[in-house]
Formats: C-alpha cells, sequence, structure tokens
C-alpha cells in the first residue's frame, strides 16, 4: 500500500478523492441543517409550522386536534381606534398569551426611541400601536384610546412582527390587544368579517399527521398552510442559495472525477509490467485483481476518510452558525463515503480492469488498449447515481447531466472527424503545426479522454463562476448600500413639495413619487370578470377580491422590465406584471375595466412587464398613462433612505404631514443583508474547492502526456531536430488540445445560459465576462510550454 504513494498519478488520484469526499460530505451533512434552518425561517414568517386559517373560529373537534401541541391563535380584523374627537382605521390583532410561537416582536418604549425583542403580546387592558397610528392620532405611549366599548392603555410602539407578510400599499396602521379583550370590545359580532388563525409548533410527522387529521373536516372558508406548501418557500434567495451550491459541488466532484479518470490511465501504464510479471508465473485474475486494484483502493480509502471526517467537523459548524436545531446525520457520513468509492469505481477500476484482459507480451510492449471506449462510457455515466446521492432526484442537476450526456453523444460523432478534418487541413501547414496537430489525431485513445476532461473541467468552472457571481449581484443590486429603508404612503397633492423640501433639507435619495388610485378589476374586453377568468390560480384569485392599487407613469421603472409589447405612453393604456397577465388570461391588446372612486377607468393593455418585488421600490401590478387616472381620487406613495442613526429626524416629517403613514422596513433589509453576507461566504468556499478541482485536472493533463511528450521529442532528436523546434511544436500541441477544449467549453457555457437562468434566475442567464475564463488556460500553458525546455527522455537526461 505505502508503494503506491510513490506514484504521482496516484498522489493525484489521492488529491481529488480527499476534495470530493470534502465537497460531496458536506453538502450531505448540511442538507438537512439547511432544510431545517430553511423551515425556522419559514415558520418565522407564517407564524409556526402549520396554521388553520378561517374567517370564522375553528370547530371544537378541529381545536381538539391541535390543542395538544403548542399552539397560539390571533384573531385579525380592521377597526376604528378613538382618541376624543378623531378616529382611525387600524389592522387589531388579538393574540394570546403564547403568542408569538417563533420569533419576537419587535417595540419600543416610544416612537423614535430604540427597538427590542419582547417575547409574547401585550398583557389585559393594554394594547400596542405601530409608530405610523400614533402619528396619525398626535399621540405618546401612556395615553389611553377606546377600542369599540373597552379602553386601552398605550404600553409599546410595534415596530415588526414576525409574521408580518401584509403589503406596503393596503397595510392600515396597525394594534395589537390581548385575545381575553376582544369579547369586552364588542367589535366582532354575527356578520362581522375577521380572519381567524391557529397557528401550531410541530415537527415533520407530527405536521403531516394533523393535516392529513384536518383535510376532512375543513369548512369552505378554511384551509391549513404549512412550512412546506407555503409561498413563502419561494420568496427571497435562500432557495436560490442552496440550488446553486448542489449545482456547484456537483461541478467539483465532476472536476475530481476528470482528474481521477485521466490519471488512471497513467496508473495503469505503470503496472503494467507487474500484472504481465504475474500472469507470465500463473496468477489468477482474482489475484492480480486483489494485487494491483485492492492495494489502490486500501490505499485511497485513507485520503477519503480524513475528507468525510473534515467535513463532518466543518459541517457541524456551520449547522452550529446557523441555529439548526436538526440532529448530526450519521447516515449523510456513511453517504459521503460513498460518493468517493462510486467515483473510483467509475471513473478509475475499469481503466485499471482492462489490463487484466491483455495478454503478457501485450502489457510488455506497452499496449495503447488501456483507456478505450468502455471506461469512457462507464464515467459518462457514473454522474447520474453522483446526482441521485447529492440531491435525491434529477431535478435540481439536470442541466448538467444534460451537460454531460451531450459530451458523450458529441466526441464520437463531431470532436473526432472534426479532428481527422483539420489533420487533412494542416498538410501544407508548417512542419511545426503540422507535428503539433499529428501527435493529437494519431493518438485518440489519448487526446479524446484528455479533451473530454478539459471541456468538462472549463465549462464547468467557468458556469459555475459565472452562475455564483451572477446571483450574488442580483440580490446586492436589489440591496445598494443605500437602499430605501423607508415607504411612504398617503401624501396628498399639496404635500408633494414640502416633501421633496424635507427630502432635499435632509440629503435623503428617495425613489420617484407615484400617485395611488384604488379600484377593483371588473371586466375584461367587457366581459364581467368572473366569467372571462377561468384558471383557478391564487394570484388571479386576490386579484378579483379585493381592491387593487394603481398608479401612472410613463417611464419604466427600474425595478421593471417589459416583456412583451410596450410601455404605455397614452391616456388610456395601460401595462400589466407578467404573471398576474397570466393568472388572469391578459394578452397585448385585450381591454380592461375598474371602478373607482370617480368613474369607471378603461384601458388597453399595450404591454406585460417582469416585475422584481424584493427591489424595496414601488411596485404595481398595473400602471397607466400618465393621464388616465386624472379624475379618480388619489393619494402618493414613494421611499426613501435615511440612516437608521439618523431615525429621529422623522418626527419632523410626521409633524409637518400627520396624515401619512411611514412604514419601516429596516428589519427587513437588515435580514436580506446577512442572507446575502452568508451567500458570499458559501460562494467564497465553493469558489475555493472549484479551483483546487480545476488545478487537479490540470496537473492530470499534464502528467497523462509527459511520457508520450518526452518519447516524441526523443524521436525528433534522433532525427535531427533542434531544440526551437521541439519547442515549437510542444507550444502549438498546448495551444491545440487546450484551444480546442476552451473553444467548446465556451459553446456549452452559452448553451447552458438558457436552463441555468431558469432554474436559478427565473429567466435567462445574461452573457458575461467569465464565458472567455477558459481562454486563460491555452494562454497560459503555451506561453509556459513556449519557453520550458523540451522534455527529454530518461536516457536523454542521464546523458
Amino acid at each position: 500500500m505505502t508503494k503506491a504513494w510513490r506514484s504521482n498519478a496516484f498522489r493525484l488520484q489521492a488529491l481529488a478523492i480527499f476534495i470530493a469526499a470534502i465537497a460531496m460530505t458536506t453538502m450531505l451533512v448540511l442538507r438537512n441543517s439547511v432544510d431545517d434552518r430553511f423551515n425556522q425561517r419559514t415558520a418565522v414568517a407564517l407564524g409556526g409550522d402549520l396554521v388553520l386559517e378561517g374567517t370564522r373560529f375553528p370547530e371544537p373537534a378541529q381545536r381538539n386536534a391541535l390543542e395538544a401541541m403548542p399552539h397560539t391563535e390571533s384573531v385579525n380584523f380592521a377597526s376604528v381606534l378613538i382618541h376624543e374627537e378623531q378616529f382611525l382605521l387600524a389592522s387589531v390583532r388579538a393574540v394570546s398569551q403564547s403568542f408569538p410561537l417563533y420569533g419576537q416582536i419587535q417595540v419600543s418604549d416610544d416612537r423614535f426611541s430604540s427597538p427590542y425583542d419582547e417575547t409574547s403580546g401585550p398583557q389585559p387592558g393594554n394594547i400596542w400601536l405601530a409608530g405610523q397610528a400614533l402619528d396619525r392620532l398626535k399621540m405618546q405611549v401612556g395615553q389611553t384610546i377606546t377600542l369599540g366599548e373597552k379602553a386601552f392603555l398605550i404600553e409599546r410602539v410595534i415596530v415588526q412582527e414576525p409574521d408580518q407578510q401584509s403589503g406596503f400599499y393596503s397595510m392600515n396602521p396597525r394594534a395589537m390587544i390581548s385575545l381575553q379583550d376582544l369579547d369586552d370590545t364588542g367589535v366582532l359580532g354575527a356578520g362581522s368579517r375577521y380572519r381567524h388563525n391557529l397557528l401550531v409548533a410541530a415537527e415533520e410527522q407530527e405536521r403531516e399527521r394533523l393535516e392529513q387529521a384536518l383535510a376532512a373536516t375543513l369548512r369552505p372558508d378554511q384551509e391549513v398552510e404549512t412550512v412546506v406548501n407555503t409561498e413563502l418557500r419561494e420568496r427571497g434567495p435562500i432557495q436560490q442559495l442552496f440550488l446553486w451550491s448542489q449545482l456547484a459541488i456537483m461541478l467539483v466532484v465532476l472536476l475530481c472525477a476528470a482528474a481521477i479518470f485521466l490519471t488512471a490511465r497513467h496508473r495503469a501504464r505503470q503496472q503494467q509490467t507487474l500484472c504481465a510479471v504475474m500472469k507470465t508465473v500463473g496468477a489468477n485474475q482474482h489475484q492480480i485483481a486483489k494485487r494491483l486494484l485492492g492495494a489502490d483502493a486500501l490505499a485511497l480509502f485513507i485520503p477519503a476518510l480524513a475528507g468525510v471526517l473534515i467535513a463532518s467537523m466543518l459541517g457541524a459548524f456551520i449547522a452550529t452558525r446557523l441555529d439548526s436545531n436538526a440532529p448530526f446525520q450519521w447516515q449523510a457520513v456513511l453517504q459521503g463515503l460513498t460518493g468517493p468509492v462510486i467515483l473510483w469505481l467509475g471513473f478509475a477500476a475499469p481503466t485499471l480492469w482492462q489490463q487484466l484482459s491483455l495478454s503478457p507480451l501485450s502489457l510488455l510492449r506497452g499496449a495503447d488498449d488501456i483507456g478505450s471506449r468502455l471506461p469512457m462510457l462507464i464515467a459518462l455515466a457514473t454522474p447520474i447515481p453522483l446526482a441521485l446521492l447529492l440531491t435525491g432526484s434529477f431535478t435540481t442537476l439536470w442541466p448538467l447531466l444534460l451537460l454531460t450526456c451531450a459530451i458523450a453523444i458529441g466526441l464520437p460523432v463531431l470532436l473526432w472527424p472534426l479532428i481527422m478534418l483539420i489533420d487533412s487541413l494542416l498538410r501544407s501547414a508548417p512542419l511545426p503545426a503540422r507535428l503539433a496537430f499529428r501527435r493529437l489525431s494519431r493518438r485518440k485513445t489519448t487526446t479524446l479522454p484528455l479533451l473530454a476532461a478539459l471541456i468538462i473541467s472549463l465549462s464547468v468552472l467557468s458556469i459555475s463562476m459565472h452562475a455564483g457571481r451572477q446571483l450574488l449581484s442580483d440580490w446586492q443590486s436589489t440591496l445598494p448600500e443605500q437602499a430605501p429603508n423607508y415607504f411612504v404612503i398617503n401624501l396628498f397633492d399639496e404635500d408633494l413639495e414640502g416633501f421633496e423640501h424635507w427630502l432635499d433639507q435632509h440629503n435623503s435619495d428617495a425613489q420617484p413619487l407615484y400617485p395611488v388610485v384604488r379600484a377593483r378589476l371588473t371586466s375584461i374586453n367587457g366581459e364581467s370578470v368572473r366569467d372571462a377568468v377561468t384558471k383557478e390560480e391564487d394570484r388571479a384569485e386576490r386579484a378579483l377580491n379585493r381592491d387593487l392599487s394603481l398608479t401612472e407613469s410613463n417611464t419604466l421603472p427600474d425595478s421593471n422590465l417589459v416583456s412583451e409589447g410596450r410601455m404605455a405612453n397614452q391616456p388610456g393604456e395601460v401595462t400589466v406584471e407578467s404573471k398576474l397577465a397570466d393568472s388572469l388570461g391578459l394578452k397585448v391588446g385585450d381591454e380592461v375595466t375598474f371602478t373607482g372612486s370617480a368613474m369607471p377607468i378603461t384601458a388597453t393593455v399595450t404591454g406585460l412587464r417582469e416585475v422584481d418585488w424584493e427591489s424595496f421600490a414601488p411596485n404595481f401590478y398595473f400602471m397607466f398613462a400618465e393621464g388616465t387616472l386624472s379624475s379618480q381620487d388619489r393619494t402618493w406613495i414613494t421611499s426613501f433612505y435615511l440612516p437608521e442613526d439618523r431615525a429621529a429626524e422623522l418626527s419632523q416629517l410626521v409633524g409637518q404631514f400627520p396624515q401619512v403613514s411611514l412604514l419601516d422596513v429596516n428589519a427587513i433589509l437588515s435580514s436580506l443583508q446577512d442572507i446575502i453576507a452568508q451567500a458570499s461566504q458559501a460562494a467564497f468556499m465553493v469558489g475555493a474547492l472549484l479551483m483546487a478541482a480545476a488545478l487537479l485536472v490540470l496537473s492530470a493533463a499534464i502528467l497523462t502526456t509527459a511520457d508520450q511528450l518526452r518519447r516524441d521529442n526523443s524521436l525528433l532528436t534522433t532525427l535531427g531536430a533542434e531544440t526551437p523546434l521541439l519547442r515549437k511544436t510542444a507550444a502549438l500541441q498546448a495551444f491545440f488540445m487546450t484551444g480546442g477544449a476552451a473553444l467548446l467549453a465556451t459553446l456549452i457555457h452559452s448553451l447552458a445560459l438558457w436552463p441555468l437562468g431558469e432554474r436559478l434566475f427565473d429567466g435567462r442567464l445574461p452573457f458575461s465576462l467569465w464565458q472567455a475564463l477558459p481562454w486563460l488556460l491555452p494562454l497560459l500553458l503555451t506561453l509556459t510550454v513556449a519557453f520550458l525546455p523540451p522534455m527529454k527522455s530518461r536516457e536523454q537526461a542521464r546523458q
């Protein structure tokens, strides 16, 4: 076993096994931890692991089924807060003493004082109000306010609720009371409109059992939402981050596989003499396989085990940083050890095994049959079980597997005839070019595996770096250094000049001002909207059951992109958010009618827009051309940035415009910035693994061709070739091989932009300078070979 470590080829294999073991085991160990952490975040945003929601209180049997688990409940309704002769419509939440199940409520002791966390809601007799409610009523903490038939003491200011999900534009000022006070207020009676939520904390098995038990008891007004089926799972970059990490780890493993495949042929040649001798003295195949393959397999178990142990410790550390409650996955450790075994069996063992079928004479002559078609086919099929091991399905990694299959088909069908064609065209080329390309065209068993490995290495490296950097760039572009952290709602026409003056005085960067008109979609192409819309989609249902916020502008917002048609620029024209248009069945040229505060609003759809809802800028489903909404009652909305340490200056704004609603989104911004920071660290770690794997492939490629290059140079020297010719020939050979690989890798990268863009970015991945990354290899390697002394054989070196 110790003799194996004397071989450079074996040492490269061991290093590739070690890196692959670290990459795969880390991903497998963290898979449950990341999913658990994602469920935790989702549960905080949702309010529980399972939520039973309805327009009436749950049935006794439903309560009995859920109350055995940790739970809380809330009742949400709109009501009027009264102070002296002032009235304010508010969104009120009555919560039980155990609220919230997850997370904390951020509150402050005064309107602009520092926030802190509370682990339970208000006590009976107290009320907590959002800052804008105090602003509108011109009240302070410590005063008394009336809700229905009960007076409450204003005790705290609500800054952020853990499950706050409502939109910015329709949000009334918020209030929170104890559920014990709800009956005393008398605000809810027969026919009252409210939403009751029963929120439950449950592990996966209990959650599934409760969901099944509730399914048969649900009333028409009820629904069950869990951390698994909620739409919140599709929001934000966390899902994209984990998907990209899986793709990147698979790329690392494939690069390591390419290095193993290349060095296996070199390792097989080193063992040819020993194999021939054992055959000559009468050893059977079992004995030879045990001596040759068994020794390598046993020696490679050491780096594989070391990689798994290091990855396990790294995974446990990261899981701790993630605050995951998931138990350590010993099964994942065993699967991590299985990965290197699959790598060696798929990319090294077939090549080593092939020499067992050769005669002793063929082995002593240095037969060139090692590493032919069968090992290549086995190697191309091996990524399938590796993908299954990493993800449990083909869904997330199908673009990469598709590229692997394309290479398997493309090499025999396209590459070899292409090489022969170029060889015939170079017959009249200068001698160095002819010699260099002839070395490649005459040795297909060496050229094709090496070319395939380089193509895979360069394409996956450039694709991964492109996708990873684009992912981080997209997230960071939504959160620039001075992303808007305050929204202002309910500005009136007469307030605009004074508001813009206040922004100038405080050096605040603001988004454009947009007029907001509340109206309901009533008809499409003259037909009642209920009859016109046939798709049963949640997005369409929500759009039809409430008033929408409409605006007008002839300028496309920075966070929007026209995907079809054009921007509306004449009165009576409108553009629609593309996903809503799809759910409503709208297309360019359709006519839509809204019922607003004044006369109906009718407009023709001129374009569809893709909207970035995470841009922290005002966004709308319907944007009309300027002049279309001039007859409607309207207010204005915008967002702006103000450093947190200057939050006290907002009191001047509220004092000058007491009717505005001021929404603070600093807590949301802080959470997303933490996610981006974690993503940057993950990208750096994966990038380091990718670079190490790519260097392995390059080293394996050089090692594979070194012996053959020495023999070629010896023959040319014997025939009278001088050093300049040897240098030119070696440099051109390196350029033809690596340049061809770079060209094909660039083509593969370009073809992969669409499927990867669809999986990671909900659209096409844009062109980037990262596509030129493969060309660094031919440039650097060609220059290096051109200036190095030619490789000499061992006999020449001794002389």
